[in-house]
C-alpha cells in the first residue's frame, strides 16, 4: 500500500497551545481524521485538500491531502471548535455539515484528547453545462463567449449579473465547469461588431450591398432577457446539448449630432462610445472628426443601447447619455446634449468618542447608474479643516466613499443640501449646487444575542434587517453565521429600528428582492439599537418550512 499522503500542518496546534497557560502538565491533544470519497460510487477519492479551520476571532488553518485510500488526518489538537473543509478538481467544494451552498458549515466541538475519525465527505462532480454555437445554414461559430447569468435585484431594479462562462471552439463546441447550483439565463456574445458572411441571390452593379453581424443571443433564440429559457442546474449533474442557432443579422446605422452646451464655441477631443443597454461594459468608440459635431454608427444589430458623448472645452469635460431602442430601420436624428459638470463641495465631520483622533482623507465617488466613466476616478482629499472639492463632476447617479472610517465607526449621515443620499440617490445635475456633507460617528452600534432550535443553541445564518422605510439600503443590512454555540455578533451598524431573523440557509442575494423585503414585515424580533453596545438578543430559528425561510433559499414563487 501507498504510504499515507495526508500532511499535517503543526503550526496550528502549535500556536494555540502558545496560547495557553503555563501549566506542569498539558492537556492530552486530540485527533481529527476522516475519508473523503466519490458521492456517485463512493470511490476513494486521492488527493482531495482538507482544511481545519479554528473558529476564532483570528482563525488558524492547518491542510491534509487525503492519501490513495481518501482518508486524511490532523493531530496533536488542543481542545476547542473547528471546521472541515475539503475540496478537489472536477469537484464541488463540501464542508462539513452543510447540504447547500447557503448553509453555514457545522461546528465540530473537540474535547481535550477525544479523537473523532468519523467525519465521510462524498463529492459531487462538478457541475457541466455543454453545447454547439452554429449560425443559421449549421456552420460552426467559433470564438463565441457562452455566459451563464442570473437574476439579481440591484437598487431596486431586476438585472442580470455576470456569470462563468466559457467560448466555442473551432467546431463550435463550448463546455462550462465551473457552475455552482442554480438557476441561469444563457446568452451567447459573438465577437463584438464581426460582420457575417451572407451570399446575395443576386448582384446588381453599384449598388450598395447589405451587411449582415452575428448579435447577441439569449437562449434558446431570442435577444431579450426577459424572452429568454431559464435552465436550473443541480450538483452533480452534466447538462448537453444546449445549443445556440446564431442568425445572421441586417445591421443597421444610427446618425446623430452632439449639442454642445450654450456658449460653448470650440468642442476638442469629442468622443462617442456606444454599448448594449444590457451589456454596458466594452462596445465601440470612436472620435468625432466632423465641424458639425454629426457622427454615424455603422453595423449595429438591432436592440437597445447607451450612447455616451464626451468633449472638452477650456479644459472642462462635457458628458452627455442617451438610452435609445435600435430598431430594423435604423435611426437617422439622434441627438445627444452635452451637460457640463459640477465642482461639488462639501465637508466631513467625525462625532462620537475620541472623534479627534480620527482624521478623515478622501471622499470617491463611483457611478451608481453602471456607465463607467472614460476619465480618473472623481476624487477629493478632505483637508484638515474636514472641507473637500471634487471637480469636474458630470451629471448622473453616484455613489459616495467617504473612504476609510474608524474602527467601531459608521456613517452617520449623507446630506446634499436638504435631501438625505444615504438613503436615496445622489443625482448630479448641471444646476446642482448644494454642498455634500457627511457625518461619520466612531461608535456604531453593537449586538450580540444566541441563535436557537427547539431550545437549542444552533448554528444559523442571522439576518439584521432595517425597518420598512429603509428596506432599499443595502448597507443597513448586516448577515452572519453564529458559531457552535448558536453566539453572534455584529458591529458597525447604523443606530436604528430593525428585525432580527435566524436561518437555517441563506442566500444573500434575496436582500433586494421586494418580494423578501415584503415578507421581512412579520415574524423575527423588533430591537432598537443605539451607539455602542446593546443588550443581547436571542433569536430562534425559522424551521425550513417556514415561507420566509424558504425564500431566502431561492424559493420565492
Amino acid at each position: 500500500m501507498d504510504a499515507p499522503l495526508f500532511r499535517v500542518c503543526l503550526a496550528l496546534a502549535c500556536c494555540l497551545a502558545a496560547k495557553a497557560p503555563a501549566q506542569s502538565s498539558s492537556p492530552p491533544s486530540g485527533a481529527i481524521a476522516g475519508m473523503v470519497v466519490d458521492h456517485s460510487d463512493n470511490a476513494p477519492i486521492r488527493r482531495a485538500i482538507v482544511t481545519l479551520s479554528t473558529i476564532e476571532a483570528h482563525p488558524q488553518d492547518a491542510v491534509a491531502w487525503t492519501d490513495a485510500d481518501g482518508r486524511f488526518s490532523f493531530g496533536y489538537l488542543p481542545a476547542g471548535q473547528y471546521e472541515l473543509h475539503v475540496s478537489k478538481n472536477r469537484y464541488q467544494d463540501l464542508a462539513f455539515g452543510t447540504e447547500t451552498p447557503r448553509r453555514p458549515p457545522a461546528v465540530i466541538m473537540l474535547g481535550a484528547g477525544e479523537v473523532r475519525s468519523d467525519f465521510l465527505f462524498r463529492l459531487q462532480k462538478v457541475i457541466t453545462l455543454s453545447g454547439t454555437v452554429l449560425d443559421e445554414n449549421g456552420l460552426p461559430l467559433q470564438a463565441v463567449r457562452i455566459e451563464a447569468m442570473q437574476w439579481v435585484w440591484r437598487r431596486q431594479k431586476r438585472s442580470l449579473a455576470q456569470g462563468p462562462s466559457a467560448v466555442s471552439d473551432i467546431s463550435g463546441r463550448y463546455q462550462m465547469t465551473n457552475l455552482r447550483p442554480g438557476t441561469y439565463v444563457l446568452v451567447a456574445f459573438p465577437q463584438a461588431y464581426i460582420p457575417a458572411l451572407k451570399a446575395a441571390s443576386e448582384v446588381v452593379a453599384g449598388e450598395i450591398q447589405p451587411h449582415y453581424s452575428f448579435g447577441m443571443q439569449f437562449y434558446p433564440g431570442t435577444d431579450r432577457a426577459e424572452a429568454a429559457t431559464p435552465i436550473a442546474v443541480e450538483p452533480g449533474h452534466e447538462y448537453s446539448e444546449i445549443d445556440f442557432r446564431v442568425a445572421a443579422q441586417l445591421t443597421v446605422s444610427v446618425k446623430g449630432r452632439l449639442l454642445a452646451p450654450p456658449g460653448v464655441t470650440a468642442l476638442e477631443s469629442r468622443f462617442v462610445r456606444v454599448t448594449r443597454k444590457d451589456r454596458v461594459e466594452g462596445g465601440r468608440g470612436f472620435r468625432i472628426s466632423q465641424a458639425d459635431l454629426s457622427f454615424t454608427v455603422d453595423q449595429l444589430t438591432p436592440g437597445p443601447y447607451i450612447f455616451v458623448a464626451e468633449g472638452d472645452a477650456a479644459g472642462k469635460p462635457y458628458r452627455g447619455v442617451r438610452e435609445v431602442d435600435v430598431g430594423p430601420g435604423g435611426l437617422s436624428d439622434l441627438s445627444i446634449a452635452l451637460d457640463p459638470p459640477i465642482d461639488l463641495s462639501g465637508s466631513v465631520a467625525v462625532e462620537g468618542p475620541d472623534a479627534a483622533r480620527f482624521r478623515p482623507s478622501t471622499v470617491t465617488l463611483a457611478p451608481g447608474d453602471g456607465i463607467p466613466l472614460s476619465s480618473q476616478p472623481l476624487r477629493s482629499a478632505v483637508n484638515p479643516d474636514g472641507t473637500f472639492r471634487i471637480t469636474s463632476v458630470p451629471s448622473g447617479v453616484w455613489d459616495i466613499n467617504p473612504g476609510r472610517l474608524p474602527p467601531d465607526g459608521y456613517i452617520k449621515s449623507m446630506r446634499l443640501g436638504d435631501q438625505d443620499v444615504l438613503t436615496e440617490e445622489m443625482v448630479i445635475q448641471p444646476s446642482t449646487q448644494a454642498l455634500l456633507k457627511i457625518v461619520i460617528g466612531t461608535q456604531a452600534a453593537i449586538v450580540q444575542g444566541d441563535a436557537t432550535f427547539g431550545g437549542h443553541a444552533a448554528r444559523a445564518v442571522v439576518l439584521l434587517a432595517p425597518e420598512p422605510r429603509f428596506q432599499h439600503v443595502r448597507s443597513f443590512y448586516r448577515f452572519v453565521a453564529s458559531d457552535g454555540n448558536g453566539h453572534f455578533v455584529m458591529k458597525n451598524i447604523t443606530p436604528g429600528n430593525y428585525r432580527l431573523y435566524a436561518f437555517d440557509e441563506f442566500d444573500g442575494n434575496v436582500i433586494e428582492d421586494p418580494d423578501f423585503r415584503k415578507r421581512l414585515a412579520s415574524g423575527g424580533v423588533t430591537v432598537t439599537l443605539r451607539e455602542g453596545d446593546n443588550p443581547p438578543v436571542d433569536v430562534s430559528v425559522l424551521s425550513p418550512t417556514d415561507p420566509l425561510s424558504r425564500a431566502t433559499a431561492g424559493a420565492i414563487p
